[in-house]
């Protein structure tokens, strides 16, 4: 069980680095008061991916030690 939840935080990590470089990229919004700001939506989609990850990645750190300690 630890292995698969690893494996889904390093899934979840990748895919919050993809969200990520994806807004670097993304256009910016045309203001109606003149200036262009960015979309922030998925900067935000990859900050709380990233924060599962890390919980998940914890989660399985946890069952791992469990399971190393347990006879």
């Amino acid at each position: 069980m630890a292995r698969v939840l690893a494996f889904a935080a390093a899934l979840l990590m990748v895919i919050s680095f993809a969200i990520w470089l994806s807004w670097l990229r993304g256009p910016l919004l045309q203001r109606l008061d003149g200036p262009r700001v960015s979309n922030v939506a998925p900067a935000a989609l990859a900050m709380k991916s990233l924060i599962v990850a890390f919980a998940v990645s914890f989660a399985a750190a946890v069952l791992a030690v469990v399971a190393w300690m347990s006879p």
